[in-house]
Protein backbone atom coordinates (compact mmCIF):
# COMPACT_ATOMS: atom_id res chain seq x y z
CA UNK A 1 0.00 0.00 0.00
CA UNK A 2 2.76 2.33 0.92
CA UNK A 3 4.48 2.25 -2.95
CA UNK A 4 1.00 3.10 -4.15
CA UNK A 5 1.00 6.36 -1.69
CA UNK A 6 4.29 8.27 -3.93
CA UNK A 7 1.24 7.88 -6.64
CA UNK A 8 -0.73 10.21 -5.17
CA UNK A 9 0.21 13.67 -5.62
CA UNK A 10 0.85 12.79 -8.92
CA UNK A 11 -2.65 12.21 -9.55
CA UNK A 12 -3.84 15.07 -7.87
CA UNK A 13 -1.22 16.95 -9.89
CA UNK A 14 -3.32 15.67 -13.31
CA UNK A 15 -7.02 15.91 -11.58
CA UNK A 16 -6.05 19.61 -10.91
CA UNK A 17 -4.30 20.93 -14.25
CA UNK A 18 -7.06 18.95 -16.18
CA UNK A 19 -10.03 20.82 -14.47
CA UNK A 20 -11.25 24.26 -14.71
CA UNK A 21 -11.04 24.30 -18.72
CA UNK A 22 -14.06 24.21 -21.31
CA UNK A 23 -14.57 20.81 -22.93
CA UNK A 24 -14.83 23.15 -26.52
CA UNK A 25 -15.01 26.82 -28.01
CA UNK A 26 -18.07 28.30 -28.95
CA UNK A 27 -17.72 30.45 -31.77
CA UNK A 28 -20.05 33.03 -30.88
CA UNK A 29 -18.92 33.39 -27.08
CA UNK A 30 -15.34 33.78 -27.76
CA UNK A 31 -16.32 35.92 -30.45
CA UNK A 32 -18.18 38.03 -28.27
CA UNK A 33 -15.52 38.20 -25.39
CA UNK A 34 -13.21 39.38 -28.31
CA UNK A 35 -15.46 41.98 -29.59
CA UNK A 36 -16.13 43.52 -26.02
CA UNK A 37 -12.48 43.83 -24.89
CA UNK A 38 -12.06 46.34 -27.26
CA UNK A 39 -8.83 45.14 -28.97
CA UNK A 40 -9.08 46.26 -32.45
CA UNK A 41 -8.65 49.73 -34.15
CA UNK A 42 -11.75 49.47 -35.55
CA UNK A 43 -14.62 48.14 -36.14
CA UNK A 44 -14.84 44.13 -37.29
CA UNK A 45 -17.15 43.22 -39.84
CA UNK A 46 -18.39 39.10 -39.71
CA UNK A 47 -17.67 37.53 -43.25
CA UNK A 48 -20.05 34.48 -44.70
CA UNK A 49 -18.66 31.13 -45.27
CA UNK A 50 -17.90 31.84 -49.04
CA UNK A 51 -15.27 35.24 -48.18
CA UNK A 52 -13.75 33.06 -45.17
CA UNK A 53 -13.34 30.55 -46.97
CA UNK A 54 -11.72 32.17 -49.66
CA UNK A 55 -9.70 34.14 -47.48
CA UNK A 56 -7.99 31.03 -45.84
CA UNK A 57 -7.70 28.75 -48.88
CA UNK A 58 -10.32 26.54 -47.16
CA UNK A 59 -13.41 24.73 -48.07
CA UNK A 60 -16.16 23.07 -46.71
CA UNK A 61 -14.76 19.71 -46.27
CA UNK A 62 -11.73 21.55 -44.03
CA UNK A 63 -14.45 22.51 -40.70
CA UNK A 64 -17.40 21.77 -39.44
CA UNK A 65 -17.61 25.21 -38.50
CA UNK A 66 -16.21 29.06 -39.40
CA UNK A 67 -16.46 32.52 -37.88
CA UNK A 68 -14.04 35.07 -39.27
CA UNK A 69 -14.41 38.66 -38.56
CA UNK A 70 -12.50 41.02 -40.01
CA UNK A 71 -11.65 45.55 -40.05
CA UNK A 72 -11.25 47.00 -43.57
CA UNK A 73 -8.36 46.72 -46.16
CA UNK A 74 -6.86 49.66 -44.28
CA UNK A 75 -5.47 47.36 -40.85
CA UNK A 76 -4.44 43.95 -40.24
CA UNK A 77 -7.17 43.74 -37.66
CA UNK A 78 -9.36 39.95 -37.66
CA UNK A 79 -9.80 37.01 -35.55
CA UNK A 80 -11.09 33.53 -37.38
CA UNK A 81 -12.17 30.58 -34.95
CA UNK A 82 -12.17 27.61 -37.08
CA UNK A 83 -13.86 24.04 -35.77
CA UNK A 84 -11.86 21.50 -37.77
CA UNK A 85 -11.31 17.64 -37.64
CA UNK A 86 -7.27 18.75 -38.82
CA UNK A 87 -6.35 21.39 -36.78
CA UNK A 88 -2.28 20.90 -38.63
CA UNK A 89 -3.78 21.69 -41.71
CA UNK A 90 -5.83 24.56 -41.03
CA UNK A 91 -2.80 26.45 -39.04
CA UNK A 92 -0.79 25.64 -42.23
CA UNK A 93 -3.14 27.66 -44.06
CA UNK A 94 -3.26 30.55 -41.89
CA UNK A 95 0.52 30.62 -42.17
CA UNK A 96 0.43 30.81 -45.35
CA UNK A 97 -2.49 33.52 -45.78
CA UNK A 98 -0.44 35.63 -43.11
CA UNK A 99 2.36 35.41 -44.88
CA UNK A 100 0.70 36.28 -48.52
CA UNK A 101 -1.02 39.29 -46.38
CA UNK A 102 2.61 40.64 -44.97
CA UNK A 103 4.07 40.55 -48.58
CA UNK A 104 0.66 42.53 -49.49
CA UNK A 105 0.77 44.92 -46.83
CA UNK A 106 4.65 45.44 -46.99
CA UNK A 107 3.48 47.39 -50.08
CA UNK A 108 0.37 48.56 -49.25
CA UNK A 109 0.20 50.04 -45.96
CA UNK A 110 4.16 48.93 -44.08
CA UNK A 111 3.07 51.01 -40.79
CA UNK A 112 0.17 47.68 -40.40
CA UNK A 113 2.80 44.81 -40.58
CA UNK A 114 3.99 44.55 -36.98
CA UNK A 115 0.52 42.90 -36.00
CA UNK A 116 1.47 40.17 -38.31
CA UNK A 117 5.04 39.62 -36.99
CA UNK A 118 3.51 38.19 -33.50
CA UNK A 119 -0.21 36.79 -34.59
CA UNK A 120 -2.01 34.80 -31.71
CA UNK A 121 -3.00 30.81 -33.71
CA UNK A 122 -3.87 28.84 -30.75
CA UNK A 123 -5.25 25.44 -31.20
CA UNK A 124 -7.80 24.00 -28.33
CA UNK A 125 -9.16 20.52 -28.98
CA UNK A 126 -11.33 20.67 -31.98
CA UNK A 127 -10.59 24.79 -32.62
CA UNK A 128 -7.84 26.43 -34.00
CA UNK A 129 -7.73 30.56 -32.75
CA UNK A 130 -6.47 33.18 -35.23
CA UNK A 131 -6.34 36.42 -33.76
CA UNK A 132 -4.51 39.63 -35.29
CA UNK A 133 -4.41 42.84 -33.14
CA UNK A 134 -2.06 45.08 -31.95
CA UNK A 135 -2.90 44.48 -28.47
CA UNK A 136 -1.79 41.24 -28.01
CA UNK A 137 -1.12 40.63 -24.45
CA UNK A 138 -4.86 41.61 -23.65
CA UNK A 139 -6.15 39.75 -26.11
CA UNK A 140 -3.78 36.67 -25.02
CA UNK A 141 -5.55 37.53 -21.13
CA UNK A 142 -9.10 37.64 -23.14
CA UNK A 143 -8.48 34.34 -24.60
CA UNK A 144 -7.37 32.41 -21.79
CA UNK A 145 -9.88 33.74 -19.54
CA UNK A 146 -12.57 32.40 -21.76
CA UNK A 147 -10.84 29.00 -21.50
CA UNK A 148 -11.52 28.73 -18.02
CA UNK A 149 -14.44 27.11 -16.85
CA UNK A 150 -17.18 28.79 -15.47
Amino acid sequence: MKKYLKFIPLLVILVLTGCGKRDEIVSSELSQALLDADLFCEQLTLLDNDNAEKRYSLNSKDYSELTAVVGTASTCDEFAIIKTGNTDSVVNDINEYLELKREQYEKYRPDETYKLDAPIIEVYNDAVVLIVTANTDTATKVYQEYLKKE
